[in-house]
């Protein structure tokens, strides 16, 4: 097989040549976008399964299944930025009553201790809010402002790749397919298919496990009258697309300011009440059955990729990485399947 792919490169080289650099300047002129492509490409698996309710009406069904997906995470995100940009623009115009209000907090947190433990914390936090104001108010608005006309611009762009590839996709791969020798065209349709099943579990247990979190989040947020719901919503959504993370990495301070704001009894009926309807639903039930069932990874292997992805390369690498990972993992399952069936054959 490898020497048949050697011969047919060999016999191709020119054109293999042109479409190289071709790619090379479509990459390089399109590389401001990518995350736009690579978010498009998500959606188009994640609303893949609400397309196929709607053949043979194709396109009707790809339209009905990008507005079903992309509206509701643009209102989750759109809503958490500008919560999220109004408080730091609050926190940078009024930190001497953000200083008093957090004092005030804290002696409620710390009634009854001893009052060398008292003076202890109260110059620590003095400290640590002469550090963050002066950081809150330097922050560089115009070089926000850009990153996120990129990212909305990105978004933007999303919206027509997912319908495209909906539209249009599988045809698209298999004319690559096709391009490739004859012989193995069969071989290579293996890898094809087994690649796209993990990657659907990734995407499609990820994003609906987040979007259902989030959105029943922020109900519950609003009904306990907590500052901010979308912006918390919004934290809910990123945490519950990487493994481990899950809603509780906000469940749990919300609960503990709910403590220190109005007592055990709210914050014991929040943190109840959230961890029955946000985590044990979407953690427990859907993320189990769509990600470990379907995409047959690891859960530690997607988180590190989302992490590590999201570190090295921002939005796109977020999910660009776990796709790396899932066509690797295709790739080996695939080869390890085609030597076990020889090895039985040989015997």
């Amino acid at each position: 097989m490898d020497s048949e792919i050697g011969k047919w490169c060999s016999e191709h080289k020119s054109i293999l040549i042109v479409a190289l650099a071709a790619l090379i300047l479509i990459f390089y002129f399109l590389f401001p976008f990518l995350d736009g492509v690579i978010l498009g490409m998500v959606f188009a698996y994640v609303a893949r399964p609400i397309r196929d309710k709607f053949e043979p009406r194709r396109r009707l069904g790809s339209l009905v299944a990008s507005v079903c997906i992309v509206v509701p995470i643009f209102l989750i995100l759109t809503m958490g930025m500008l919560e999220f940009a109004n408080q730091i623009i609050i926190l940078a115009h009024n930190q001497a009553a953000v200083r008093t209000t957090i004092e005030i907090l804290m002696d409620q947190m710390t009634a009854g201790l001893p009052l060398a433990v008292n003076d202890i914390l109260a110059s620590g936090l003095d400290n640590a809010v002469g550090l963050i104001a002066p950081i809150a108010s330097s922050i560089p608005i115009f070089h926000i402002g850009k990153v996120l006309s990129l990212g909305i611009i990105n978004f933007i762009i999303s919206i027509p790749v997912c319908y495209f590839l909906l539209v249009d996709g599988e045809n698209f791969v298999e004319s690559v397919i096709s391009l490739l020798p004859k012989k193995d065209i069969e071989s290579y349709r293996k890898y094809v298919i087994r690649i796209d099943h993990i990657l659907s579990g990734i995407y499609i247990g990820t994003i609906y496990t987040s979007i259902l979190g989030s959105i029943i989040a922020a109900f519950i947020f609003y009904g306990f009258g907590l500052p901010r719901p979308f912006a918390l919503a919004s934290i809910i959504f990123v945490a519950g697309m990487v493994p481990f993370l899950t809603s509780w990495v906000v469940i749990v301070p919300v609960a503990v300011y709910k403590y220190v704001i109005s007592g055990w009894g709210d914050a014991l009926a929040f943190f109840i009440l959230a961890s029955t309807l946000i985590y044990l639903p979407s953690e427990l039930l859907i993320r189990p059955y769509l990600v470990s069932a379907k995409s047959s990874l690891h859960p530690l292997l997607v988180m590190l990729s989302f992490l590590g992805g999201a570190l090295v390369a921002g939005i796109g690498g977020f999910f660009l990485a776990p796709a790396i990972m899932g066509a690797i993992v295709g790739i080996y399952q695939v080869r390890r399947e085609g030597d076990g069936g020889t090895e039985s054959k040989s015997h």
